[in-house]
């Protein structure tokens, strides 16, 4: 699989990865296809992501799709990123992505609607 130079600069360089000392919500999430594994951390205010980052180790895809995610889903209701249709959300990946590599992509998603769940 070729990656383009938006996937490289993102995974060489994320945005949001790093653990909050403070945060209200902590989700793990570990993907038993492939091993990759994260850990997501939110600020929350009223039902609204105030800050969103991440830890983990995995893929290309994983690591480029959490930072993805982490960076839009700040000022977003949670019950907004919820209803997010997992479809839409992988065809808005920056590159085509494999049936086989689709799990990778919508590991943040999934963990993110198992982790808030209560909310």
């Amino acid at each position: 699989m070729m990656y383009n130079d938006e996937v490289m600069d993102r995974y060489q360089n994320p945005v949001k990865n790093g653990k909050m000392e403070r945060y209200d919500i902590k989700i793990d999430e570990a993907s038993t296809t492939c091993g990759d594994k994260i850990v997501l951390y939110l600020k929350i205010d009223g039902g609204r992501i105030t800050d969103m980052s991440w830890q983990g180790e995995g893929c290309i895809l994983s690591i480029v799709s959490t930072d993805l995610f982490c960076e839009s889903a700040v000022n977003k209701e949670i019950s907004a990123i919820k209803e997010q249709d997992e479809l839409a959300f992988v065809e808005n990946f920056p590159i085509k992505i494999s049936p086989g590599r689709i799990n990778c992509v919508m590991l943040p998603l999934k963990a993110f609607k198992r982790g808030t769940k209560e909310k």
